[in-house]
């Protein structure tokens, strides 16, 4: 009898781990759709837990609200990818390098087109949490810097394949902040009507001609 309960014990341990993953996977999926719908004031401990189907006790254990927010943001971003993290975009490139280099480039820009999109309202919910809570603001500056980071890493990787020159790395970044970002989307979301799949097209447009131009 001993040894059966002794060999039953490390069999529960991968179940208690594999069930708080996915507790925790609901509550940040609840946090991401009601601080997208309702913004970060709003949406309370109390709502994403109802949302989740867990206790308050049980969100409080994932985290302060603003932290709940940050972890909501990059599970959003990287959606069903985890080869695509938050700060993952050259990991993403580096899984087409079996492409042809304009597919390489689609894809990536469609993955980073679709995780925009998917998390503008988060973006939206992090800004305003950022103006009024000092430690929202201080993990909305880290999302900030992985935004710069990788838009350095990209423009690197495109100079080392000879794609553009190392002089012209800076001004492609420049030019993927006014292109590829969560303001570029929720602008022309505002004013244009632009969905997830136009705004796509729109990347991979604006970076084919950006390159041509700059490989003229």
């Amino acid at each position: 009898m001993e040894q059966s309960s002794m060999s039953a014990a490390p069999e529960r341990v991968p179940t208690r781990v594999a069930a708080a993953q996915r507790t925790r996977t609901s509550i940040l999926e609840a946090a991401a759709a009601l601080f997208s719908e309702h913004g970060y004031g709003a949406t309370t401990l109390k709502a994403i837990a109802e949302r989740a189907g867990v206790s308050v006790e049980t969100v409080g254990l994932a985290g302060p609200k603003r932290r709940l927010l940050r972890a909501a943001f990059d599970m959003a971003f990287a959606g069903s990818s985890s080869a695509f993290p938050a700060g993952g975009e050259p990991a993403y490139v580096a899984l087409t390098e079996q492409l042809a280099f304009e597919e390489a480039v689609g894809e990536y820009l469609r993955v980073l087109g679709s995780s925009i999109a998917r998390t503008a309202g988060l973006w939206s919910a992090f800004q305003a949490a950022a103006d009024a809570d000092a430690g929202a603001a201080a993990l909305f500056e880290e999302v900030r810097q992985v935004r710069r980071t990788e838009f350095r890493r990209t423009a690197q990787w495109l100079a080392d394949r000879g794609v553009i020159s190392g002089e012209q790395v800076p001004g492609v970044v420049q030019e993927f902040f006014l292109i590829a970002s969560h303001e570029t989307y929720l602008l022309l979301r505002a004013e244009c009507g632009c969905t997830p799949e136009t705004f796509t097209t729109f990347l991979q447009a604006r970076v084919t001609r950006l390159l041509g131009e700059l490989r003229a």
